[in-house]
């Protein structure tokens, strides 16, 4: 069996930095609050160094955002190629967080590990 070396996951690092095109906010339950277009939307940014071993993608959002409903707890994210339905190709949870005031403002960094080191 072949071995992958880094060059092969640093091309596996740049598919998914190309391709997982939405993320997905998701509230305490796991149920979904609202998906975002990374190359589109402000509030997403790719804030890794290039080669990193961690992709991170960093969202920030505000109270007052238009497409956030107050009081909101949020509680998960997941990552998607599509921008409704499609498979979820990455998840996770983090503490829980409610914003409750249009000032209040949420970061969530999402790290994406190729290769994961367990």
């Amino acid at each position: 069996m072949a071995e992958i070396l880094n060059a092969g996951y640093q091309t596996i690092r740049d598919f998914v930095e190309a391709n997982w095109t939405h993320v997905e906010l998701r509230d305490d339950v796991g149920a979904t609050i609202v998906r975002l277009e990374i190359a589109t939307d402000a509030r997403c940014s790719w804030i890794h160094s290039p080669g990193d071993q961690t992709l991170k993608l960093q969202v920030v959002i505000t109270g007052s955002d238009a497409d956030i409903t107050l009081p909101q707890t949020f509680g998960g994210a997941a990552m998607y190629n599509v921008a409704s339905g499609g498979d979820t190709l990455a998840e996770d949870t983090f503490t829980e967080a409610t914003l409750e005031a249009a000032e209040d403002q949420l970061k969530v960094v999402i790290d994406i590990e190729i290769p994961q080191v367990v």
